[in-house]
């Protein structure tokens, strides 16, 4: 059986939350500038502006993507994959990435298979992201759904 998860709807509305407040504040000190040497309409439209296209680039981006079968999971991150057999999971715990503290599996070695740069292969294998596979983005039942329902029939110990 193979399953394909995206992150949840949840998870996706919180990223886009972040991404325009960080647009709305970075517009502001522009917004000002522009208020003082024009008017305050102008200034408007320009936030405005700078904020949707903004927005449309981050809509644009490429999502992640879990894919687990019965030889394994495969995380796909935007700039990097993972690659990890059932086998080489060690647990189900805590982790810490960009967007908060996550339930995660974490592998007993790096299960880098691409990254988009060797920069990125640097950072994420700096960082310890090449061992953690996210749990929460895909499935925020936990240990609830589809995936749990895998992970009991291919390693019921971590659970």
């Amino acid at each position: 059986m193979s399953l394909v998860l995206t992150p949840s709807v949840r998870s996706q509305r919180g990223r886009l939350t972040r991404h325009l407040v960080l647009f709305l504040l970075a517009a502001l000190p522009v917004a000002g500038v522009i208020w003082a040497l024009v008017n305050l309409w102008v200034a408007l439209v320009y936030v405005v502006v700078q904020t949707a296209v903004l927005m449309f680039g981050v809509r644009q981006q490429r999502t992640s993507v879990l894919r687990v079968d019965d030889a394994g999971i495969q995380y796909e991150a935007p700039a990097f994959v993972l690659r990890a057999s059932w086998d080489d999971i060690d647990r189900i715990g805590e982790a810490d990435l960009p967007t908060g503290p996550t339930k995660a599996f974490v592998l007993k070695r790096s299960a880098v298979r691409w990254t988009h740069t060797p920069q990125v292969r640097q950072q994420v294998t700096r960082r310890g992201w090449d061992r953690i596979v996210p749990i929460d983005e895909f499935e925020p039942a936990w240990p609830d759904g589809p995936l749990a329902d895998l992970t009991r029939r291919h390693r019921a110990d971590l659970l």
